[in-house]
């Protein structure tokens, strides 16, 4: 059984070490595709790779739970969470310069 999915189940079994070592398991994953990120869409932005993946990871911890069934589902939702930062950072520095963005 892949580690990764070993310990999405045991997060999913109630066992908050899990979590810990989930992301220090997918570390270089998560890095990967943080850059893919920031160069996909996130130029706006101030983050760099590892800003943007350590602020993700604050924002599960947050979170408090963690709902993926799989590796799959683990990295869909980071990618979300990630999204998440840098739409936020690119708001944050647009309400410091005092632009406004116009609907169409």
């Amino acid at each position: 059984m892949n580690q990764l999915t070993e310990l999405l189940g045991r997060i999913q079994a109630g066992d908050t070490q899990a979590r810990d070592a989930l992301f220090a398991a997918a570390y270089s994953e998560l890095h990967r595709l943080a850059h893919a990120r920031l160069r996909d869409g996130g130029r706006n932005t101030v983050l760099d790779t590892t800003c943007l993946l350590h602020e993700s990871y604050l924002r599960f911890v947050r979170a408090g739970e963690l709902r993926a069934e799989n590796r799959r589902a683990f990295f869909a939702y980071a990618s979300q969470v990630m999204r998440s930062v840098i739409v936020n950072s690119v708001r944050e520095r647009i309400a410091q310069t005092g632009f406004r963005i116009c609907a169409l």
